[in-house]
């Protein structure tokens, strides 16, 4: 038996070959992350996409199947996601409706631990008992990406260099042969990811979501 919600879609980031959904359930404003049964929890294409195989863009509302909260240490947002049923568009939010939705942590979970090149990018697996979320919808007034596939930004008086996995920058990036760009008021998708072999969660910016790009043409 599913349960049939609509989320607002926060995130449809890069996992391996597949995508890592995310985003807030209409009304409630509570994260909710569709996973599979698969090893490594991603959503396929054809779990994810419209009945016109369409892929799930960035503010649409969208309904989903999902069997039960599988809820995983830090990561209680997730969902075991019902394959059976096909995603369906039945709305989208403006920048408005997107602010409302805005969350300020005074810091993306710890601070304090970077790898090389990075800032402010992991925490040790040691300290997972102190963390009870693993999504964040935050407001910055720029970011920078670049070839190097990092996001720059600051928020809350922190700065950040995180690695991105937003496939829209990245193909933009790529396309375009630019090596980096700076844009200005966005709001920012941070994920949490599962403990990595070394012993540390990482951060990834799931989804940038530019301020001008959304009231401009609305292309994301």
């Amino acid at each position: 038996m599913s349960n049939v919600l609509q989320i607002v879609c926060l995130a449809n980031s890069r996992k391996g070959g597949d995508r890592c959904v995310a985003g807030m359930e209409f009304g409630s404003k509570k994260w909710v992350r569709p996973i599979s049964r698969r090893p490594n929890e991603a959503v396929s294409a054809i779990e994810r996409q419209y009945s016109d195989r369409s892929e799930p863009r960035i503010l649409d509302i969208v309904t989903m199947g999902l069997k039960e909260k599988r809820s995983s240490k830090f990561q209680r947002e997730n969902w075991l996601l019902d394959p059976t049923v096909q995603w369906a568009k039945v709305g989208r939010i403006d920048w408005e409706g997107l602010c409302g939705l805005e969350q300020q942590p005074e810091e993306l979970w710890i601070n304090g631990y970077s790898s090389w090149g990075r800032l402010n990018n992991k925490i040790p697996a040691s300290r997972q008992g102190e963390i009870t979320s693993s999504l964040a919808l935050i407001r910055v007034e720029s970011v920078k990406i670049g070839a190097d596939g990092f996001a720059r930004f600051e928020h809350m008086g922190h700065d950040y260099v995180i690695n991105l996995t937003d496939p829209a920058y990245e193909e933009m990036i790529k396309a375009k042969g630019i090596l980096r760009k700076n844009l200005g008021e966005s709001f920012i998708t941070v994920s949490l990811g599962k403990e990595w072999d070394d012993g540390y969660l990482y951060k990834f910016v799931a989804a940038i979501i530019e301020r001008s790009e959304i009231e401009s043409d609305g292309r994301r």
